[in-house]
């Protein structure tokens, strides 16, 4: 027997109110639309639903069993109604973010936390990739977007948008006072104990690149996997340092780290939000995303001359 659910919903209503007036002013229908919806119910049943009276209506004994088996789907219908609308105006959720040690501290954590304040029943998972991870985890589809910085590789079949930049420097202890105010060219700072980040991380990749398009190599003499480990390798004066300008702010300001001069400029990286089209975001995610997309161009500008004026000392 093939019955639409609406003819079942209706007849749940009048059951509960018991008055076919008042269930249609419930369900916003005329009182003689439900009328015709329980006789075609009852007729496709082939039995007598409801009691009519003066005073509203009273189930029978079959109208009775038939609530019985009913009410159960009806409220779960409701339920998944009322869990898909949350989902849909991100009262509900869950959002997958890929991002680095530099773009969770220096840029996500700000908006993560308005967010949160906006949506505080959505829950947020952030995965630690380094950038070739995040664009494993895009492609897999275990992430809806990755806030990653430049460069970047692999990524041609993505959407890519950079919402923010910074700027790499040099720094060194108080070993090295004698060269502050020097302007040094690569191939001089190679005759140096060198610190940096590990093979295969992308600041290594930006430097290395640097190096080698000035007809130089880069050969550190200590290696790391944090670029948060490099100003306190250099501020005990184990090698000079490059490092993202954030990572040493608190120490060129407060512990006596001096910040040394290239002859040639060092290109800002960018920071950027990396969409794989492939898979789409959930309501929540897109919140999320609109909410940083919105700020990019402001956080650009703002940023980077903030921190255009704070890198002379």
């Amino acid at each position: 027997m093939d019955i639409s659910f609406d003819y079942y919903k209706i007849f749940y209503e009048v059951a509960n109110a018991k008055n076919i007036s008042l269930a249609a002013q419930h369900l916003c229908l005329t009182q003689p639309t439900v009328t015709k919806y329980i006789q075609n119910l009852e007729q496709e049943l082939q039995c007598k639903l409801f009691l009519r009276s003066r005073k509203g209506v009273t189930l029978t004994a079959e109208g009775q069993m038939l609530l019985r088996q009913v009410s159960r789907a009806v409220q779960q219908m409701d339920r998944a109604g009322g869990m898909l609308q949350e989902f849909v105006n991100c009262q509900s959720g869950k959002i997958n973010i890929g991002a680095s040690e530099l773009t969770m501290r220096y840029y996500l954590l700000p908006y993560l936390e308005q967010f949160r304040q906006q949506f505080p029943n959505v829950n947020m998972q952030i995965h630690s990739f380094s950038t070739p991870g995040s664009v494993s985890a895009l492609n897999a589809g275990t992430v809806d977007f990755t806030v990653s910085i430049t460069p970047i590789e692999g990524v041609d079949h993505f959407h890519v948008t950079r919402v923010s930049d910074f700027q790499d420097i040099v720094i060194a202890g108080n070993h090295y006072t004698f060269l502050q105010g020097r302007t040094m060219t690569l191939k001089e700072l190679s005759t140096y104990p060198l610190v940096c980040m590990e093979k295969g991380t992308t600041t290594r990749k930006f430097w290395d690149s640097i190096f080698k398009d000035h007809g130089c190599e880069l050969r550190p003499n200590i290696e790391v996997n944090s670029n948060d480990l490099v100003a306190p390798t250099v501020l005990h004066n184990l090698g000079i340092g490059f490092v993202p300008y954030k990572f040493a702010r608190s120490y060129l300001m407060n512990y006596g780290l001096i910040q040394l001069d290239l002859d040639i400029p060092v290109p800002r990286r960018g920071i950027c939000i990396v969409q794989n089209p492939q898979h789409p975001l959930s309501p929540a995610a897109k919140a999320l995303l609109d909410m940083l997309m919105n700020h990019s161009s402001d956080t650009i500008s703002t940023y980077s001359e903030n921190e255009g004026n704070t890198l002379a000392f």
